[in-house]
């Protein structure tokens, strides 16, 4: 999705021109005013993120192994 179209989805869902943001804070603010609930930081590994942050744990293979074994 293009920078454009995200900036449109982000001022059509709380209702505010992107150009009237100044920082990350008023950014937080206006998300926080819409959601009814104060926004929390919580740490990039939780139950549901690995330490890169990735939402699904990420598997590693042994690539020559299993081709190794595919191929006898």
């Amino acid at each position: 999705m293009s920078t454009m179209r995200r900036t449109v989805d982000f001022e059509e869902r709380y209702g505010v021109s992107i150009n009237g943001l100044k920082s990350t804070e008023e950014v937080d603010a206006c998300v926080e005013k819409k959601a009814g609930v104060r926004l929390r930081v919580v740490a990039a590994s939780s139950d549901m993120t690995d330490r890169a942050g990735n939402g699904l744990s990420v598997k590693r293979y042994d690539i020559d192994g299993l081709l190794d074994i595919a191929l006898r």
